[in-house]
């Protein structure tokens, strides 16, 4: 299971977090795995059962003044118990004063105790973008990523079929590359996936008998783009002349990527046959499709209800 380190939250300087540990540095290995924060008001009135350890525990003004108004000793064995079921780390919000007990239970047990001067409502919001970002599942694919006519195209196919020269024919047509030959993917919400380039391929595209080139130099800033939500996936193929092709465009095929089904097209490569602007072509037509217009499925339609009229007339 994918995880991240109470370090990696404490030390993240890009979402504005405003973290810094106040109690059991010695615990900053411990792993988060959960995206979602836990408010701990129901826990702490004695609902333990409701707690998600592997989740980030926020005490804001709430908790801590709930805390501050109980009886000597009731807060104190609140919180060993709280401390005691292997929670990954607690963040206090509001810059609040921290009750001495608290301090020293998470210290003894070595999980991290962190503040920030933010208030609630605004830390979770933060938060929890910087956890969907870091624990966000991934992978790796093999093929050609562009962006055409704001529309994600994942093109993939066998070594040397020619993903990257039609890459090169889409840039100089218009089109953006995002990254060749390895696609690092992102899953972001529950039916998004992000593809963008590794850093060391960023803006490069291999050529065969010229080498490797640099897009963003050759073609300008506007010819490359870091990253893109991929939509349609485009298989380049070697032509067979036994396998029947699609020729209608009635049925639809899909392609699975980190559990997400992809709208999928094969394109048949054989000499003479334009692959590049087969592929911007399925671009227009998956906007089409967007929009509602399905010129395949009218022209069944039509074919029907033509049928039918014919049938009728017998």
């Amino acid at each position: 299971m994918k995880g991240i380190t109470v370090e990696q939250l404490a030390r993240d300087s890009g979402h504005g977090l405003e973290l810094e540990v106040i109690s059991g540095s010695g615990g900053l290995s411990r792993k988060i795995y959960n995206p979602r924060i836990q408010k701990l008001g129901l826990v702490i009135a004695g609902y333990m059962v409701y707690l998600h350890p592997h989740r980030v525990q926020i005490l804001g003004y709430t908790e801590i003044s709930y805390l501050r108004g109980l009886e000597p000793g009731a807060g104190e064995r609140i919180v060993h118990e709280l401390c005691s079921r292997d929670v990954a780390c607690f963040v206090v919000t509001r810059s609040l004063k921290v009750p001495e007990y608290l301090l020293r239970e998470t210290e003894e047990r070595q999980i991290p105790l962190l503040r920030t001067r933010l208030v609630t409502s605004r830390f979770t919001e933060r938060v929890s973008e910087f956890l969907e970002e870091m624990l966000a599942p991934t992978g790796m694919v093999h093929g050609v990523l562009m962006e055409i006519l704001g529309v994600g195209v994942l093109i993939v196919g066998r070594s040397g079929i020619g993903k990257s020269e039609n890459a090169l024919d889409l840039v100089m047509r218009g089109h953006r590359l995002v990254s060749d030959d390895v696609i690092e993917v992102k899953k972001t919400g529950a039916l998004d996936l992000v593809g963008h380039s590794p850093e060391l391929l960023r803006n490069l595209l291999e050529i065969r008998g010229i080498g490797i080139v640099d897009i963003r130099q050759l073609f300008g800033v506007s010819a490359v783009r870091l990253s893109q939500r991929i939509e349609l996936v485009v298989e380049l193929a070697d032509w067979d002349s036994s396998i029947e092709y699609e020729r209608v465009g009635l049925r639809e095929d899909k392609y699975r990527l980190l559990s997400i089904e992809l709208p999928l097209m094969r394109i048949p490569i054989s000499p003479g046959r334009n692959a590049s602007a087969i592929i911007e072509l399925a671009c227009r037509n998956h906007l089409l499709k967007k929009e509602g217009v399905n010129t395949a499925g009218d022209l069944e339609q039509r074919i029907m209800r033509l049928t039918l009229q014919k049938e009728g007339e017998e």
